[in-house]
């Protein structure tokens, strides 16, 4: 009977199971799976949204921002070569051999037209003392392209060259003639593969003058449809040139910036490659002055630099000195000459075992350089310092 029982129990179990549902019973069913389903969507929902933050932080993380990042570039010893290159040669005129170095200091700029940077690039930046981060329109006008920022930087490199050369001779009392030259070609511009970079004009149809301006006006003065003829000297030869006109709101045009040169007695010829910009006038100018006088100027010391040079010689401020300050260091400067005016941006700023001198005048940077060769130290000459104190002391006076 106990047997009888247990299976009549089980019968009994088998056919409830089977019955219809109570509508408590679906009701009770019905929140079970809810719950059931809810517990199981909740891993699936946080992975998935685990996912999605995470591809939003990297996109964020990728996209480009309007900022440049100036970072420590390379110093280049003047006197040396660049890209298997010798930078400076002097045809025409007695040189002398020189020892040391003199280093024009670099910035790379990362982010500028055609480049971007990410936040993240910018995040590091700010906490490293050795880069700086700017809005790109405080470095770069807004709107300006690529080639217009490589047109831009060509065309300072060779005013400045040229100015370099000029003041060296000026200190050593040689003489030359101004002349109008092209400082830069557009690319993919009217005159691309036809003039070049260094060509003095000598006559635009048929015409002389005696200043940009004036040659300027000859191009714009050419008929609709016509070539300009241009006549340049391109090293020691005279070439007849004819260069396709673009007409822009009613003017012609040739596609390359016009700027103020000079005819040396001797022909000075300095290349750097794609490096751009006005900020090595000085150093420059020091290398045609130790390379045109007896004697080493540096006497087997590394000193670096920077600074622009004006036609009178006098040292203008430059962008970035902080960093090529650190450049030169690491490149093994033991000196550094940094123009006056960039004082306040100096002190606090110099890499340990870098003595920095300020200098105004090409003649203080010669001076400058004279004592320390002979000295090996910068004891009595001006620093930043000394610089920044009477700044600050007339400001307060007046």
């Amino acid at each position: 009977m106990t047997g009888g029982t247990r299976h009549v129990g089980h019968n009994v179990g088998v056919i409830d199971d089977q019955s219809p549902p109570t509508r408590a019973q679906r009701a009770r069913a019905l929140v079970s799976r809810t719950v059931e389903d809810a517990q199981l969507a909740r891993p699936r929902l946080a992975l998935g949204s685990m996912v999605l933050l995470c591809l939003m932080i990297l996109g964020g993380s990728l996209m480009p921002v309007p900022y440049v990042i100036e970072r420590p570039g390379p110093a280049i010893d003047v006197l040396g070569e660049y890209e298997d290159e010798q930078i400076l040669t002097i045809d025409g005129a007695e040189t002398h051999p020189t020892d040391g170095e003199l280093m024009m200091t670099t910035v790379s700029v990362d982010g500028g037209p055609g480049y971007r940077v990410t936040p993240v690039e910018v995040v590091a930046s700010w906490f490293d003392r050795t880069q700086a981060v700017m809005p790109r329109e405080a470095v770069f006008p807004e709107g300006q392209t690529r080639q217009e920022t490589v047109l831009t930087n060509s065309v300072a490199m060779s005013t400045s060259q040229q100015g370099a050369v000029a003041v060296a001779l000026d200190e050593l009392g040689i003489e030359y003639e101004p002349v109008v030259m092209v400082s830069g070609v557009e690319q993919d511009g009217p005159a691309d593969g036809t003039l070049e970079g260094g060509d003095v004009i000598l006559s635009v149809n048929g015409s002389t003058a005696t200043d940009v301006a004036g040659y300027q006006e000859l191009v714009r003065g050419t008929e609709d449809g016509q070539d300009v003829d241009v006549r340049v000297r391109r090293g020691d030869e005279e070439i007849d040139l004819e260069v396709p006109a673009e007409t822009v709101d009613g003017s012609s045009r040739m596609g390359v910036v016009l700027s103020p040169g000079y005819d040396f007695p001797m022909d000075v010829h300095l290349s750097v490659g794609e490096i751009g910009g006005p900020s090595a006038g000085m150093m420059f100018s020091l290398s045609v002055y130790d390379e045109l006088t007896p004697g080493a100027l540096t006497e087997g010391r590394q000193i670096a630099g920077t600074g622009t040079i004006d036609a009178d010689g006098a040292v203008g401020p430059i962008g970035g000195i902080r960093q090529k300050m650190v450049g030169a260091h690491e490149s093994g400067a033991e000196y550094f000459l940094a123009p006056s005016e960039n004082c306040d941006e100096v002190v606090g700023y110099e890499p340990e075992g870098l003595d920095v001198v300020a200098v105004s005048d090409f003649e203080g940077a010669v001076e400058a350089t004279e004592s320390i060769a002979q000295d090996g130290d910068t004891e009595g000459l001006p620093s930043c310092d000394e610089v920044v104190d009477q700044t600050d002391q007339t400001e307060e006076n007046s």
